[in-house]
């Protein structure tokens, strides 16, 4: 096996409910991506336990990794959001404080979910150009009408967040993270999708769409490529075939709620 010797620099946001879940997908993490001579995970922390943070720390040890949790303090919690019926974990907003919270040597991270499993390599993905662009991810299904109601066209290709790879020199440079707290200023705190809703706002058509076998969410499971377009009203999505190699080889499994459900 070929080292790598590029250093992997993952995130993940959790607050206490969700660290065992964290744990299960950074043991896949580590499983899967023995190649990397070193990882660093960053775990952006949003109220995780004395005793939790042990247990992820035992499992990084285990894999001979490194994990730094980073204290949002406030940060999050000063947000004037206003969810509505449609709430999630707050901790979800914690991604878009990673230019700020995270050290200058974390030009560009790999920002996953804690409900996911990593079941492949993940070398070809950090690998990822990106030019320009401010972010890389998969593309959602979302509604179209979603797309115009925060300003993209809607042809945009709409990125899920439980997986983004965040270009942070961009960000610090052209100070992303003032313009996500403007947004939801602007959205009175309740912007459609969210903190993932605020980052395809802000970063616009910048972006690089990445094979959909790094993110394959519970819906994909249950519609054709063909249907996701139909039902989403999308004018643009990944081909059958593609759908098709992501399912049977997926690189992460994402546990979105979407029809299906989570296992737990």
């Amino acid at each position: 096996m070929t080292t790598i010797n590029d250093t992997l620099r993952v995130v993940y946001g959790s607050d206490d409910n969700y660290a065992k879940f964290m744990g299960v997908s950074m043991y896949s993490l580590f499983s899967t991506n023995t190649a990397f001579a070193r990882i660093v995970v960053y775990v952006l922390d949003c109220g995780i336990t004395g005793e939790n943070k042990a247990r992820l720390r035992a499992v990084a040890e285990q894999w001979g990794r490194e994990i730094c949790f980073v204290d949002m303090g406030g940060a999050v919690e000063s947000l004037n959001l206003r969810m509505g019926a449609h709430k999630i974990a707050i901790a979800s907003y914690a991604r878009l404080f990673m230019a700020t919270l995270l050290p200058e040597e974390c030009s560009r991270v790999l920002y996953i979910d804690c409900d996911t499993l990593v079941r492949d390599s993940l070398a070809p993905l950090w690998a990822t150009e990106f030019g320009t662009a401010l972010i890389a991810g998969a593309q959602d299904t979302v509604d179209s009408y979603f797309l115009s109601v925060i300003g993209l066209p809607k042809e945009a290709r709409y990125i899920n967040a439980g997986v983004l790879l965040a270009n942070l020199a961009a960000w610090r440079a052209e100070n992303l993270q003032e313009k996500f707290m403007a947004l939801i200023a602007k959205f009175e705190g309740n912007v459609p999708h969210h903190d993932q809703g605020t980052i395809n706002a802000v970063c616009g058509e910048r972006r690089v769409i990445i094979p959909l076998r790094y993110n394959v969410t519970a819906n994909l499971y249950s519609f054709s490529a063909q249907t996701i377009r139909k039902i989403y009203f999308l004018d643009t999505y990944y081909p059958q075939e593609e759908l098709t190699r992501a399912l049977e080889k997926p690189a992460i499994v994402h546990f979105t709620t979407g029809l299906l459900g989570r296992p737990w």
